[in-house]
């Protein structure tokens, strides 16, 4: 049964003891920053992915929109800003506007969201998906149900490279991938998860959906694929049978990978949004691959819940906690950032760092 289901999946997760090093994560939480990792006044802050540049001090790349248009609109407000800190903990502080709306003649002119930052041979690399549309942009209200499930539909991959965290930014003329209509991503090309070799390949996890609105609003499965590229300028081709992950048994409910490689193996931390891995709806997991495409998950797959202890000594219930990015440090796991909305509603970047790494 095991080899036909690695003959027939491109990917699945299983609760073998194929890879049975020790979880980093579990149970390994030092206490989070009460503040959070970074916030602004007046926006709404999501997604924020760090790395450490020459001059040792941090650099969040997050992004951000107007609060008073509310969550929704950073389908078309969203812009990648830059914030630095001279801690991984923070507090980040903002510093410029990174990839902002550059106007309906290029495909990401109207938004910019959720980057991943890479470095390679001098040269900052960093992930992340655009949006164009044909309406006006809003300003006073949030976009309507219309508007929203039109710029949704046009989500894509993209590159931008430069030399500093600073800039200035040289973007790709086209997204890396266009969907394929009729097949399991034909909606959208969305949530870039890569890996960049240190020959300059990439691995890059995607996620994407069968059919885009209005027919989503029916057929709600997401699902991963994988594709490569000899440089992360592209171009990227898709891999895997069919192009497909399959994430057994749970294909439709997990989501926001992050992927690193340690020198012997990808490792992915991504989260499950029911009960099926980790026992708690909205946690996130570990798995392990060799070569990208067949995974499984760590012996012991929980990585971590949505219940925080703060540094002022509260422990709070988050009930978002999404979209980690690690911070790896001379190979290893050392900080989590996440996308979080707290109880009181507050949405913005919060941080876990780590107490001790287990090899």
């Amino acid at each position: 049964m095991k080899l036909l289901y690695l003959l027939c999946f491109s990917l699945f997760i299983s609760f073998g003891a194929a890879y049975s090093q020790s979880n980093p994560f579990q149970n390994n939480w030092e206490d989070s920053p009460a503040e959070g990792a970074f916030q602004m006044e007046n926006y709404i802050v999501w997604g924020g992915s760090v790395i450490q540049g020459e001059d040792d001090l941090y650099y969040m790349f997050a992004s951000r929109w107007p609060k008073h248009l509310g969550m929704s609109a950073w389908v078309t407000n969203s812009e990648i800003v830059l914030a630095v800190s001279d801690r991984p903990e923070g507090p980040f502080k903002f510093k410029q506007v990174v990839l902002q709306a550059r106007g309906k003649a290029y495909w990401d002119g109207m938004m910019t969201h959720n980057p991943t930052i890479q470095y390679h041979d001098g040269k900052y690399v960093l992930f992340y998906i655009g949006i164009n549309y044909d309406f006006e942009r809003p300003v006073d209200v949030s976009p309507s149900r219309e508007l929203y499930e039109e710029a949704w539909n046009h989500k894509r991959i993209g590159v931008a490279v430069a030399d500093s965290p600073t800039g200035p930014w040289k973007r790709m003329d086209q997204p890396i991938l266009q969907p394929r209509p009729g097949k399991w991503d034909g909606a959208i090309i969305s949530n870039p998860a890569p890996v960049v070799h240190e020959d300059g390949s990439v691995l890059l996890v995607y996620k994407s959906a069968p059919v885009p609105y209005p027919a989503r609003n029916q057929n709600r499965k997401m699902t991963f694929g994988v594709a490569k590229a000899k440089h992360y300028w592209g171009p990227y081709e898709r891999a895997g049978e069919d192009n497909q992950i399959e994430l057994l048994p749970i294909s439709s409910d997990v989501e926001d990978p992050y992927i690193w490689y340690d020198g012997n193996q990808y490792n992915m931390l991504a989260k499950c949004m029911n009960k099926e891995i980790t026992g708690e709806s909205g946690a996130g997991f570990l798995a392990r691959s060799e070569d990208g495409l067949v995974w499984y998950t760590a012996e012991e797959p929980a990585a971590y819940g949505r219940t925080l202890t703060l540094s002022n000594g509260e422990t709070q219930v988050f009930p978002k906690l999404e979209r980690p990015q690690v911070l790896v440090q001379n190979g290893l796991p050392t900080h989590v950032y996440f996308a979080a909305r707290n109880p009181e509603g507050n949405i913005f970047n919060m941080v876990r760092p780590l107490k001790r790494t287990v090899e």
